[in-house]
């Protein structure tokens, strides 16, 4: 029988994106598993309203004013001594100091830990780059790719950097309705080709050039909807909901074009796609790429970034340059026309994913990563 470990996982932003929901989704799981689980963010953001709601236990960090760092930190120190939680979890850079004076806090009895979930801009290799880093007990790269930007653009110890990939929870996407059950709980039409993304809308994510690739085909002649899933990012107020809104009447597929705002479970909204589309820019980790393909819908990726790496290669998804609307449209065309290729593609693309990315083995590996470093 595992021990049960002490867990609080950090994440102090506003978003309700692809970092949050890997939060949440890890807590949820550790917690199954019989593990206590503490989920850390700002007061009243959407990932402490959503841990409530899936009945993970919270702390808001509710420190205002001068010192905001250094009272959050005691406050968080208190509180994981108090619940004997000996393991923090960061999840983005902006919170490395929080973990490191919380850490300190504790009389450096706090084992800390941080997951990486973007790429590099640039080497973070100055003086507090290097205090803060120093810290750090171990390193989660999800990927190969990041593994070694973390090697070459930080001063993090090599022996503390650990390649554990993301997982996701397979049953639900194994367990799927039909399309035809899909598309009429999503009041979706049955009888036309989709294409789908699943994501903030942000101008990072880059959906404009779906909808621009879907009003050139269809000056071609060739007709498709598309289903846009996903909300406005939080905090941010780039507009960009609204941009896209004006671009689908500006182009007159108002009739085409399905937004559904942000779902919980994404499972049915795959199951309606003809193809799933990844339009982002630079996507580090794109879990919805790895969640379509087990749920077996044809993929179609920009290959910025780390999908290149994720993917395993060409052969599981369509990748075409990012930004590239032109490019898009060609891909959406083979699909829609090449019944062969849409089928080789979901065959070979759900075999991967299943293969590498149960949310089992990503649990396996932080439990026995937590039991090293905590001995």
């Amino acid at each position: 029988m595992q021990e049960s470990l002490g867990l609080a996982i950090c994440c102090t932003t506003y978003s309700l994106g692809g970092i949050e929901l890997n939060v949440l989704r890890l807590a949820t799981w550790m917690q199954a598993r019989g593990h206590r689980c503490l989920i850390i963010g700002a007061a009243n953001s959407p990932l402490v309203d959503r841990a409530r709601v899936d009945g993970i236990p919270v702390l808001e960090l509710t420190a205002r004013g001068r010192y905001t760092v250094v009272r959050s930190a005691r406050q968080l120190a208190r509180t994981l001594q108090r619940e004997r939680i000996g393991t923090l979890i960061l999840n983005v850079n902006r919170d490395l100091l929080l973990g490191v004076l919380t850490k300190r806090a504790t009389g450096n009895a706090l084992a800390l830990v941080h997951t990486q979930h973007m790429q590099f801009g640039h080497a973070k290799t100055d003086i507090i780059h290097r205090w803060q880093h120093r810290q750090l007990d171990a390193w989660i790269s999800p990927l190969p790719s990041l593994a070694e930007q973390t090697r070459r653009l930080t001063s993090v110890p090599a022996e503390r950097i650990h390649q554990i990939p993301f997982g996701i929870d397979l049953k639900p996407l194994l367990n799927a309705p039909s399309r035809e059950a899909a598309r009429a709980a999503l009041q979706l039409p049955q009888d036309v080709f989709l294409a789908g993304v699943v994501g903030r809308l942000d101008r990072g994510k880059g959906q404009e050039y779906l909808i621009r690739a879907a009003a050139n085909l269809r000056a071609d002649g060739v007709d498709l909807h598309l289903l846009l899933v996903g909300e406005e990012t939080r905090g941010e107020h780039q507009g960009y909901g609204h941009e896209l809104h004006m671009l689908v009447k500006e182009l007159h597929l108002g009739d085409r074009v399905h937004f559904l705002g942000f779902i919980q479970d994404a499972s049915v909204a795959y199951a309606a796609m003809d193809v799933f589309t990844l339009t982002s820019i630079s996507e580090t980790y794109g879990m919805v790429t790895i969640e379509a393909m087990a749920a077996g819908c044809p993929v179609i990726a920009t290959n910025g970034g780390g999908t290149p790496d994720l993917v395993g290669g060409g052969d599981t998804v369509l990748l075409i340059p990012p930004a590239n609307t032109n490019a898009l449209a060609e891909a959406l065309l083979r699909i829609q026309q090449d019944p062969a290729l849409a089928s080789q593609l979901r065959t070979s693309g759900r075999a991967y994913a299943l293969r590498y990315f149960s949310h089992d083995a990503q649990c396996d590996a932080i439990e026995q990563l937590v039991e090293r470093i905590r001995r």
